[in-house]
């Protein structure tokens, strides 16, 4: 086998690895924010958390029930705009303003959103 050949292989390998290390990573994160969306779906629905304007999630009272979950939540969240940072080639800062946005737009009716101002509002 000559030596190109032995370096295509190699290259590939590389990839092969480190492709396979980003999907165990996004599959991770995935499982761990399906297994809390019912906890945090309920204290959404309930008004204890929102959307803040950060891209995280905030808890809107006094109220702080499953202080653990949304911790973890904001984590992970943290994790995946790095990622995307990374990715796009640009701050987490603007990974999370376009974050916020998005998660705002979507707030369901009756849940919580927080404006740049810092204000929570109720959709």
């Amino acid at each position: 086998m000559n030596i190109r050949k032995i370096f295509k292989i190699y290259v590939l390998l590389i990839v092969c690895l480190i492709f396979s290390s980003q999907l165990a990573f996004a599959d991770g994160i995935k499982e761990r924010m399906k297994q809390r969306l019912p906890v945090i779906a309920d204290l959404k629905a309930k008004g204890i958390i929102g959307e803040d304007n950060q891209g995280y999630l905030g808890f809107v009272t006094s109220e702080k029930p499953h202080q653990g979950v949304i911790a973890a939540e904001n984590k992970d969240r943290e994790m995946i705009y790095m990622h995307f940072a990374k990715q796009q080639k640009t701050t987490v800062n603007v990974v999370e303003k376009i974050q916020a946005n998005r998660k705002a737009e979507r707030t369901k009716t009756g849940e919580f959103f927080q404006n740049q101002d810092g204000s929570w509002h109720k959709r």
